[in-house]
């Protein structure tokens, strides 16, 4: 053990007093602290070439970059760092030197362009100039010396000539070649593409105004919402719309296809008004107004179609719920073209039902009975009852005795078809009576009109039916028939012999057949039965024994 310590105390003599012998050579300014065969050891490695892993070690900054594959060192994967820094050549060498005219400065991710060719390395890398965080924590002489720490931002060289209107790409719309014209802009990329007319027009027409400086042009926050902001309205504010709803940026004139889309107002136009000029409407001139009175494109009277139209009905419907609108039953398609239905009909005060639906409307609806001659007649003042168009085949006879009038029998089913009930009468039909036709009681008169007899129709037996009794039962010249027959038949009795007569039917006599007592007897050309007057006593009927 004593040994090898003497050997190796001698062994670090003799280095020292041979340091010179050693050292290849100086070491330039920048490392000059490391001088010392001591600190070789922070650089090389006994035995092995100087690794860039011990250089980086003390450069983080170009490590940092060619981690990130950036910038020029990130280029020259293939050298090692002592490839072209050289040490040992004393104080002052310089460990950075190329060949500035020659350097092919894209190997740096930024190629010296247009006027950036002829630009001195000085006026880019300068102390001010630097903006990577890295790099600007060097000192002011270390500063001075380096390449690094620039970026390709153009604001980060020249003044921002926009003061912060548009974006910090300068070269979206600038090239490297000269700063005006801004050859690569394209207004389509603004919020107002340029089309049409507009194309043709300078720049300066519309971006005339200065920001607070005065100097500064403004590119942003541009009136352009509408066509106003930079245009006079040439229709004097009669129009609220927008006017690229009719018009183009081809040219004033020049409306929206081939000719002005009218569906884009508040009347489209439709049906027999897609024919009509627009001069008719829209007049130029005072003298030729239109018929609501009114010039130009701006109408306001038209919601209506009385505007424009005269009243083709003479104002028969005006006191309709809807006023006599026009729509509720025509169409833009054409006057004669009616939408109305029998269901509208049926909510007028006539709806029609029955047989009056197969009837054609000019069956009722004439022309030449209103003031317009040329229309038919709708209204009517009287009230609408049934022989305002039929005549009263009855001739009056029911006029002060049906409340509903035709109504209260017929329907408009059928003339036939009666609700009539003989019940409701002073003859209710009872018996045989029922399956009597009408026609057997109900005579038709003489005379060229006229009508079968229903009012004041005599209703006493003796009226329709002779007196088979030839007057045996008359009371002051009148026979009450009904007193012993009903109308279930002749025969259908209801006479009673004990109540109805001075002789009772007792004994013997109750069952005696009637004709045993009551003969016939002869009247003319007739024979019949004798009821009165008869005797009430035993010898009148019994011979004496």
């Amino acid at each position: 053990m004593t040994t090898l310590r003497t050997i190796g105390l001698l062994l670090c003599l003799c280095a020292l007093r041979s340091a010179a012998q050693i050292s290849p050579g100086e070491l330039s300014a920048a490392h000059a602290q490391f001088e010392g065969v001591e600190n070789c050891t922070l650089c090389h490695s006994i035995g092995k070439s100087i690794a860039d892993d011990q250089c980086l070690a003390c450069h983080g900054e170009i490590k940092t970059r060619i981690a990130q594959k950036k910038g020029y060192h990130a280029s020259i994967g293939g050298k090692h760092c002592f490839d072209c820094h050289k040490e040992h050549h004393g104080r002052q060498f310089e460990l950075v030197r190329f060949d500035r005219k020659g350097f092919n400065h894209a190997s740096t991710g930024f190629a010296l362009e247009g006027k950036h060719a002829n630009v001195e390395c000085a006026k880019c890398h300068e102390p001010s100039k630097i903006r990577a965080k890295d790099i600007q924590s060097f000192d002011d002489k270390r500063k001075r010396k380096t390449l690094l720490g620039l970026t390709t931002d153009c604001l980060s060289c020249h003044k921002d000539q926009h003061q912060g209107q548009l974006s910090a790409q300068c070269a979206s719309c600038h090239t490297f070649e000269q700063w005006k014209p801004a050859s690569k802009f394209t207004h389509a990329r603004s919020k107002f593409p340029l089309t049409g007319k507009h194309e043709q027009v300078e720049c300066q027409r519309c971006h005339k105004n200065k920001l607070r400086d005065g100097v500064t042009v403004q590119f942003v926050r541009m009136e352009f919402a509408s066509c106003k902001s930079c245009h006079a309205d040439a229709h004097k504010g009669k129009f609220q719309q927008p006017c690229s709803q009719c018009h183009t940026t081809e040219g004033f004139h020049q409306i929206k296809g081939s000719k002005f889309d009218h569906s884009v107002t508040q009347f489209p136009l439709v049906g027999k008004h897609a024919s009509v000029k627009c001069a008719e409407c829209h007049a130029a001139v005072p003298t030729a107004k239109n018929v609501s009175g009114e010039i130009g494109f701006h109408i306001t009277k038209y919601k209506q179609c009385a505007n424009c139209h005269a009243d083709a009905h003479a104002h028969q419907f005006d006191n309709r719920a809807d006023k006599g609108k026009c729509e509720a039953c025509h169409t833009v398609d054409g006057f004669t073209t009616v939408h109305y239905s029998a269901a509208d009909h049926d909510r007028t005060a006539f709806p029609l039902t029955g047989s009056h639906r197969a009837i054609p409307c000019v069956k009722c609806h004439e022309q030449g009975n209103v003031r317009a001659k040329s229309t038919w007649q709708f209204h009517w003042d009287a009230k609408l009852v049934c022989t305002l168009c039929h005549a009263d085949v009855h001739k009056g006879q029911f006029a002060s005795q049906m409340k509903n009038g035709c109504e209260t029998c017929h329907s408009t089913e059928s003339w036939q078809t009666l609700a009539f009930s003989h019940d409701r009468t002073k003859f209710p039909l009872r018996g045989r009576h029922e399956t009597l036709a009408c026609a057997k009681c109900h005579k038709k008169s003489e005379g060229p009109d006229a009508a079968v007899q229903f009012a004041g129709t005599v209703t006493g037996c003796a009226d329709c039916h002779a007196d088979e009794h030839e007057r045996q039962f008359a009371v002051d010249g009148q026979t009450k028939c009904e007193k012993c027959h009903t109308a279930k038949g002749w025969k259908a009795l209801i006479f009673d012999h004990n109540t109805q007569s001075r002789f009772a039917l007792t004994g013997g006599h109750a069952g005696v057949r009637c004709e045993k007592c009551h003969k016939a007897f002869a009247a003319g050309q007739r024979r019949p039965i004798r009821y009165k007057p008869m005797g009430v006593t035993c010898a009148e009927c019994h011979q004496s024994k």
